[in-house]
């Protein structure tokens, strides 16, 4: 085992190596390929290798007798200091590459560039890491209730946090610098997509409609309401009274537009 601990870091600094001599010649989601490897696939694995590295220290090597709680705390202390130097080493591979773009063309469009990262992408992963997390931690908890009671008035409320919180999403993803339509259109596929896995995972696993199960109900009415300010929302032509700081409008009558628009695309489609 230590053995293998220790051939980790070998490997990296390796691979860091033998691919520095690419540098500037490829490009991989417009970041050059030499800054993406370092970036996100030596940094994470150097990550995981301080934690295995730090943890087998404490518990095993050194005898120190440590609780649960205390190597928890002390692995906490690394991960944080480790993410702030991951977010300086990602600022790097990002600027390395825009000087590698001047050096070969010094009217080269930086700030096109930095778009690209800035708006669509960085926007995608946020929120489509988001949804994830969200549905990972929901179906962990269909397969492993929680062993607590709590009122049915705060389950109450916290479905209906659930509600609100999938609102306040929306709204987030609606808000973001008026996006094209098809990075919205998008988004709102991946809402209903996770809503679905939500939906099919209740007739497939029946999970209690209790506290136990309360990370579920509680992603389940997250997605529930996005899904339904997907189908609802539209953005107002002029904006009155109260109503003046909401960035959309309900209109009841929007899903006949998704009916018509599916029903046109399966007549063209039995027509050929």
């Amino acid at each position: 085992m230590i053995n293998f601990l220790f051939l980790i870091p070998v490997f990296a600094i390796l691979s860091a190596i033998l691919v520095y001599k690419h540098n500037g010649k490829r490009d991989f989601l417009r970041l050059d390929a030499v800054q993406f490897v370092y970036a996100f696939l030596i940094s994470p694995l150097i990550f995981v290798w301080l934690k295995s590295f730090s943890f087998f220290l404490l518990q095993k090597e050194l005898g120190l007798g440590l609780s649960v709680g205390e190597i928890f705390f002390i692995d906490t202390l690394l991960s944080v200091f480790f993410l702030y130097l991951f977010a300086f080493v990602v600022m790097h591979s990002l600027t390395k590459t825009f000087e590698l773009k001047r050096s070969r063309d010094p009217l080269y469009d930086l700030f096109e560039h930095s778009e690209f990262f800035h708006m669509d992408l960085s926007h995608l992963v946020i929120y489509l890491g988001g949804m994830l997390i969200v549905t990972f931690f929901s179906m962990l908890n269909i397969f492993i209730a929680f062993d607590w009671s709590v009122s049915k008035s705060f389950f109450y409320f916290l479905l209906s946090f659930g509600l609100f919180g999938g609102i306040t999403g929306f709204m987030g993803i609606w808000n973001y610098e008026l996006p094209e339509p098809n990075f919205m259109r998008l988004m709102k596929l991946l809402i209903a997509f996770f809503f679905l896995i939500h939906v099919f995972s209740y007739f497939i696993f029946e999970p209690v409609f209790s506290s136990q199960h309360a990370f579920y109900w509680f992603a389940f009415f997250v997605f529930l309401a996005s899904a339904i300010m997907s189908l609802f929302a539209e953005r107002p032509e002029k904006k009155k009274g109260l109503l003046q700081q909401l960035p959309f409008q309900l209109n009841p009558k929007k899903p006949k537009y998704y009916g018509k628009f599916i029903l046109f695309k399966l007549q063209s489609f039995f027509r050929k």
